[in-house]
């Protein structure tokens, strides 16, 4: 895997200069890619910049490109009037040309995902799908864009799992189905590829899959643009050309392709770091989105620095003290926040953290039902990007996770703080209820109110402070 990081002026006149210096017959692109952006509104002014530079520039024809995961993330994109349009709204502005839908487009429902498309000035495709009689109107497979006589093809594609859909809640999916990036290609590819003379697949599969099973399935493609798993990335994979640049507009992806009598002869990406300067306009749209009185009033205070780790442990020891569980469990996926700084807390901040309207499960448990689902978590081989790490917080207990030569789990040492036969617990709804968390389940007994709402509590009652020390451990 290649992570070199380069300069957006060094790159983009280094790009120029390539471009400008090519024969009257060659047609040449430039594309801008983006994915995962998860509501960053604040980065949109730089992004801005960019867009604007690149079209700037008379030698090349631009597209901007986005594969997935637009919102959930940042309470004034989440909770607006209209949830995520802000973000849809900015995209127009930015002049995005296509996109795909990844798993968090999901989050709000399909009424909610079928009203941002509609909003959309932009294409979005997604050729894995059959949405059947649900909110969500069948989207187009594909798309053909021209560009001074060049056929450039955008097909889309999103991940599924064992439970058959895309990561996230079960209920969400419900009359939904979807389809392998195999069968898609045997459905799709072919006619895609004989009507283009580029062929880009935007992938919201995860780099795992993009330059594997994705790659070997659309052997004949010119670029995949991926999203989903967060990595900067580019190179090739079964002589295709992969592209990802990171999540959150930390860094975008910028692809220069050459085309010759309809033949692309040269394809270059790398992921660039956005310009220091922000565009005025973009950014005094971005800061009239963030004057929500109820989102930016204070709720408390953090006496001291959490990072993730602590942050996922006060999500679960505050939902099992709310309830009175022997034990809890939180997912660090599920913790949207890297670390929060010691002072005044917003209410914003909250729904940030934890923007999927979660809750707690109620359950019962044995140790060996906790061991068998931490191990079957741990050695996921259909979710790469949650497998191999301490995914499940606990609140009541630590534990050590074994691994054999191979890195992958066969034992758990679990301490509870008491010893019993069964526990309760309260345990997130996404593990409770997410297929790719494989072990033994009980009845629900409850739920908890919103983790938001009691987050709210805990901190209307007085000064927060985190516990950072880890309570789950690979032993290797």
């Amino acid at each position: 895997m290649r992570t070199n990081r380069f300069s957006l002026f060094a790159t983009l006149f280094a790009t120029i200069f390539a471009i400008s210096s090519c024969a009257p017959k060659s047609q040449n692109l430039i594309i801008i890619s983006t994915s995962d952006i998860h509501s960053a509104i604040d980065r949109l002014p730089q992004l801005a910049t960019l867009i604007d530079q690149a079209h700037a520039q008379d030698t090349a024809q631009v597209f901007v490109v986005d594969a997935g995961d637009r919102w959930t993330g940042n309470a004034y994109v989440d909770m607006a009037t209209h949830a995520g349009q802000p973000i849809i709204e900015q995209m127009n502005r930015l002049g995005y040309d296509v996109a795909t839908i990844g798993n968090h487009e999901f989050d709000m429902g399909l009424d909610t995902l079928q009203a941002r498309i509609d909003d959309a000035e932009f294409d979005v495709v997604l050729a894995n799908v059959n949405t059947g009689t649900t909110p969500l109107k069948q989207p187009k497979p594909y798309v053909i864009k021209r560009a001074r006589g060049v056929k450039v093809g955008f097909l889309g594609i999103v991940t599924n799992y064992a439970n058959g859909h895309p990561d996230g809640d079960d209920p969400t999916f419900v009359g939904t189905e979807f389809y392998s990036p195999e069968q898609t290609a045997e459905r799709y590819g072919a006619e895609l590829r004989s009507k283009s003379d580029v062929m880009v697949v935007i992938s919201h599969c995860g780099l795992d899959r993009d330059t594997t099973n994705v790659a070997s399935s659309f052997p004949y493609a010119d670029l995949i643009i991926s999203g989903h798993t967060h990595e900067c990335y580019d190179g090739k994979a079964e002589g295709v050309q992969v592209i990802q640049g990171n999540n959150k507009l930390r860094a975008v992806g910028l692809t220069t392709i050459k085309v010759e009598k309809g033949k692309v002869v040269d394809i270059q990406s790398r992921f660039i770091d956005l310009p220091a300067e922000g565009k005025a306009s973009v950014a005094a749209e971005v800061e009239a989105y963030k004057q929500a009185p109820y989102l930016i009033e204070s709720i408390g205070t953090l006496t001291a620095e959490a990072n993730k780790t602590g942050l996922a442990q006060l999500m679960t020891d505050t939902g099992r003290q709310t309830v009175g569980t022997d034990l809890g469990f939180y997912h660090i996926g599920g913790t949207r926040i890297g670390h929060l700084p010691a002072g005044e807390v917003k209410r914003a901040t909250i729904y940030e953290l934890e923007p999927f309207k979660s809750y707690l499960v109620i359950t019962k448990m044995t140790l060996a039902q906790i061991e068998e689902m931490i191990i079957n978590k741990f050695n996921d081989t259909t979710n790469y990007k949650e497998s191999h790490r301490v995914d499940l917080i606990p609140s009541g207990l630590t534990y050590t996770i074994y691994t054999d030569a191979k890195g992958d789990a066969v034992r758990v040492d679990l301490r509870p703080e008491v010893k019993k036969e069964v526990y309760t617990v309260a345990i997130s709804d996404y593990v409770y209820g997410n297929k790719t968390y494989k072990y033994t389940r009980q009845p629900e007994d409850g739920r908890t109110e919103l983790v938001t709402d009691y987050l709210i509590d805990l901190f209307s009652r007085g000064p927060v402070t985190p516990d950072n020390a880890p309570r789950g451990f690979i032993a290797r």
